[in-house]
């Protein structure tokens, strides 16, 4: 049986430390940004160093989460895109999409 160590190379390990500036990076877009999910979630993307461009869309209030983010002080770029005519344009170029979006609870849903 091979061992896990064995398996991976110390140059792969190194591009997950934190210690280290990353190899490469991503593009994400989160759609649904405005949310309650989707704001800590695009906060978090933000702090990765793996993230060089965090695109933003909802259909509402997502330039004042992208304006909270832009205080972070971290190389990611950050994008705001509202409403359905800009959701094509939050996609473009994306290499990770994420979909925290969804409709809020209506009274008597567990």
């Amino acid at each position: 049986m091979m061992r896990f160590s064995s398996v991976l190379s110390r140059s792969s390990v190194s591009a997950f430390s934190s210690s280290s500036p990353p190899r490469w990076s991503s593009t994400v877009a989160v759609l649904g940004a405005a949310g309650g999910i989707g704001q800590p979630l695009s906060l978090l993307l933000k702090q990765s160093p793996l993230v060089s461009k965090l695109s933003l869309y909802d259909v509402v209030n997502t330039p004042g989460v992208a304006a909270d983010l832009s205080h972070c002080s971290t190389p990611a770029e950050v994008s705001a895109f509202v409403g359905p005519d800009q959701a094509g344009e939050a996609l473009k170029g994306a290499d990770v999409v994420v979909i925290p979006a969804g409709g809020p609870r209506k009274p008597g849903m567990t």
